[in-house]
């Protein structure tokens, strides 16, 4: 009789699966060679015999003159594989070590989610609260946001990321918590009904860092040292949260403009820990990835690992903090972060057992297929063949992507547009004008930015291109009342539909 028919015989099917994950097993140990698991420890702190195939991944970065990456490997929670690649600090020829901090960027929403995961078990608050429990100045919306909502980012919440620009406040202006519960009080509508849709949201993960204050006593970044960084032994890890402190050994985030200059795009002046902000080793990410999935479990990780949902039922494949997938056949339980020239992938392949942490302090770094690539050197044996398909970029619909034409505006048109517009949702003015036969708008004390009129009205420009990161379309529309008035416009951007300006 066949083996696997003989299994089957004998075993129920719960016996069935836990033998299987075993021979998976099994059969990472028989594919991984004796240089990949060798504990060899460098003077640089580097971990593990050198490995060519998984150090030319970064062959682009590890040159002088060049940002890099960090990286860290484990297997069953041990660390098998760590090494700094390229340069910190390009100012000083800071090389990147096994030991350097990188800005993690989104990668802190599951700590974050950690934090409020205790709160909840020790009574402190529940998931099905009310948001308007702990912050009263936020709005009451037709249908009640949850802090259920905030984690699987079902909320609705527009993204302050864009409303503040919006409001004539660029990426590099310092803000605090309270500033953004304060924009965020002033929005009349969400982008949709909670529970509706999945959108992911950088501000309810703020929102949550102001509830841990709230119900649990302690900043995020307190709670996450005493509770979980200084448990785990991650001496390299610490919430950014005060804009002069002294962090030894932190990279730089780098970016290169159209000109394919290197500059610095490292934002010193955000501060604020909640949906990122967290510096951290790659080492330090696996050890706290280790305890999260280690033996036994933590409390937490049930509700750390519990999909959330769409109010029809649909799973949306983002836990608490951590995105649920599959990457060639094998569960993955990863997360993803970028913040001003740094990008950071975090993956954990569930039944090898294989956790990758990889951090590069430059925006162009290619991480997630960085990490695809480990993965295959390490799980060849365990993965399903590549889906050609899925590896064949669409090609772009220059047709339907193609801009609407111009639509030219009289001298009369454009003097009945010109004047003063405020926002009370962005708590900013726009000044629409003529200059040189063409109409411009200024926001706030922000130099003028041309407006392109298309048909049916509407007012287009872009802005932005802050840390390189590209020009964000805006679109006015003018709204006029039942005589035909003009008595306003109404503002949409990216994700934020619908906002309202008065004229003054």
């Amino acid at each position: 009789m066949p083996l696997n028919a003989l299994i089957s015989s004998v075993l129920t099917p719960a016996a069935i699966r836990i033998a299987a994950i075993a021979m998976l097993a099994l059969a990472l140990t028989s594919c991984v060679t004796s240089s990949d698991t060798m504990q060899v420890v460098t003077a640089d702190g580097e971990v593990g015999a050198d490995n060519s195939a998984i150090d030319a991944l970064f062959a682009e970065f590890d040159q002088p003159g060049s940002p890099g990456c960090g990286l860290a490997i484990a297997q069953d929670g041990e660390l098998v594989y760590s090494r700094g690649y390229g340069y910190a600090n390009l100012d000083h020829d800071v090389p990147n070590a096994p030991d350097t901090l990188f800005d993690v960027g989104s990668v802190t929403k599951q700590f974050n989610a950690a934090c409020i995961s205790m709160l909840a078990l020790e009574g402190k608050l529940s998931f099905d609260d009310d948001i308007r429990r702990w912050l009263p100045e936020l709005p009451e919306y037709a249908r009640p946001i949850t802090i259920r909502h905030l984690l699987h980012h079902t909320g609705g919440l527009r993204d302050y990321l864009n409303l503040f620009p919006l409001s004539g406040r660029d990426d590099y202006f310092p803000i605090s918590l309270d500033q953004i519960l304060a924009m965020m009080s002033r929005q009349r509508a969400p982008i949709f009904p909670a529970g509706e849709r999945y959108a992911y949201s950088n501000t309810g993960y703020m929102l949550l860092a102001k509830i841990i204050e709230r119900a649990g006593g302690q900043t995020l970044g307190e709670m996450a040292q005493e509770r979980i960084f200084d448990p785990l032994g991650m001496s390299g890890s610490h919430m950014y949260a005060d804009v002069q402190e002294i962090i030894p050994g932190r990279s730089i985030g780098y970016d290169r403009n159209k000109d394919g200059e290197l500059r610095i795009v490292h934002n010193y002046n955000f501060d604020i820990p909640g949906d990122g902000q967290l510096y951290a080793t790659m080492p330090d990410l696996l050890r706290w990835d280790a305890w999260l999935h280690g033996e036994p479990s933590p409390e937490i990780y049930d509700l750390m690992l519990t999909e959330g949902q769409l109010d029809s039922g649909e799973p949306v494949g983002y836990a608490l903090g951590l995105v649920l997938g599959d990457y060639r056949g094998l569960r993955t339980v990863r997360h993803s972060g970028g913040s001003w020239g740094f990008l950071t992938q975090l993956v954990r392949f569930v039944e090898p057992r294989l956790s990758i942490a990889v951090s590069c302090n430059s925006g162009y770094a290619p991480t997630r297929r960085i990490v695809e690539q480990i993965a295959d050197h390490y799980l060849a044996d365990l993965l399903e063949p590549v889906d050609e398909e899925d590896d064949v970029e669409a090609e772009d619909d220059e047709a339907s992507a193609a801009e609407p034409e111009p639509f030219p505006l009289t001298s009369g048109q454009m003097a009945e547009l010109a004047g003063e517009y405020f926002s009370a949702e962005l708590d900013a003015t726009y000044r629409l004008a003529v200059e040189e036969d063409r109409l411009v708008v200024r926001i706030e004390q922000d130099p003028p930015v041309e407006l392109t009129p298309r048909a049916e009205g509407e007012l287009q420009f872009q802005f932005g291109d802050q840390a390189l990161g590209g020009l964000r379309p805006v679109t006015l529309r003018p709204v006029r009342d039942t005589a035909g008035r003009l008595t306003g416009l109404t503002l949409d951007s990216w994700s934020e539909r619908g906002i309202v300006f008065e004229r003054r």
